[in-house]
């Protein structure tokens, strides 16, 4: 028991220290030796350490992230008190996922929609997205992002800078898979998606005279995917996501009556189809916060939906149908 609060009150004595030595009080931070309970010993300067969390920057220039309860027992002030040798210190320390994470990504992207023989859509569209992530082997992930353009309508005639908006929410979970490296990380994941798309040509008449009219689209579906992490040093990172996306569910709502009176608004059920994305992002740490720039790719491909009829007895489908998005997202992490 005096050997545990002889520890704490050196824990303790070290965060002050360390408090005192901070941009406020001084320019330069020392470097400081820190052993875990596991075993691992890092040497470097601590860039962060609060009830949560201690981050080092060690002495090759990787940023390491480890829980505040796993240390074990600050190397230099142990010494002095005990006068026991120092502990070996090893080169390659383990990496440490930061346990919260808050992101905010603007994004840039072309989509195309196409129903095959029939008609398409092109165009860019600009969005922010924001998610909350949390690992302590367990994920946890909450995801949203709104996008807005025009694009513009092909099939017989054409129709030019349509409005669309675009709403998606996620939430997954996962496990967090440490590789023998000590430096990389591999997470599988499954969770939960909903997908609301708005495409409003209602007042507008194509190149042919035919009329315009709004199309809400709503897709409900579980994304099953893997992503990696790996530390290049120097606060560098990288990681790759793969995923493929379960469809549940599909209603198509076409808001008929915008073309004129005697249709009425259909709504078209959709039961099969499935989706697929990727992305590569490269980041950077910089002390309290980091960046990354993540190209992307999404693609739908969503089967032709049940008859309705509406009240004049006329029967209405959907087409089969797929939408492609490339783009690229900036964003800040912290």
């Amino acid at each position: 028991m005096k050997t545990i609060q002889h520890n704490r009150g050196i824990i303790l004595a070290v965060i002050f220290t360390v408090f005192l030595s901070s941009p406020l009080f001084a320019q330069d931070k020392p470097e400081r030796c820190v052993r875990f309970k596991d075993g691992t010993t890092i040497r470097g300067t601590i860039l962060e350490m609060n009830a949560d969390v201690i981050r080092i920057e060690t002495q090759s220039g990787i940023t390491v992230a480890h829980p505040f309860d796993s240390i074990d027992y600050f190397c230099d002030d142990y010494i002095k008190n005990s006068q026991l040798p120092a502990p070996e210190i090893k080169r390659v320390p383990k990496v440490v996922l930061p346990r919260h994470t808050w992101e905010i990504r603007p994004e840039l992207s072309y989509i195309k929609y196409e129903e095959p023989e029939i008609m398409k859509e092109d165009g860019f569209m600009y969005g922010i997205g924001a998610a909350y992530t949390y690992h302590n082997k367990v994920m946890a992930r909450l995801d949203g992002r709104y996008s807005y353009g025009k694009v513009d309508y092909k099939n017989s005639g054409t129709l030019n800078n349509i409005e669309d908006y675009m709403v998606e929410l996620r939430m997954i979970v996962g496990y967090d898979f440490p590789l023998p490296s000590g430096l990389s990380y591999v997470t599988t994941y499954f969770g939960f998606g909903y997908r609301y798309l708005n495409d409003d040509s209602s007042g507008m008449v194509s190149s042919t005279g035919a009329r315009g009219y709004e199309r809400e689209s709503n897709y409900y579906y579980s994304p099953i995917g893997v992503t990696t992490y790996t530390s290049l040093g120097n606060g560098w990172s990288y990681g790759v996501t793969v995923e493929y996306d379960i469809f549940w569910k599909g209603k198509q709502k076409s808001h008929l009556s915008d073309v004129g009176p005697g249709y009425d608004d259909i709504e078209n059920d959709q039961e099969y189809g499935d989706g697929f994305r990727a992305s590569l992002k490269i980041e950077k740490q910089v002390r309290y916060v980091s960046f990354f720039i993540e190209p992307f790719f999404r693609y739908w491909s969503i089967k032709r939906s049940d008859i309705e009829r509406d009240s004049a007895g006329r029967a209405w489908v959907e087409p089969k149908n797929k939408s492609t998005e490339i783009g690229l997202s900036l964003a800040m992490c912290f």
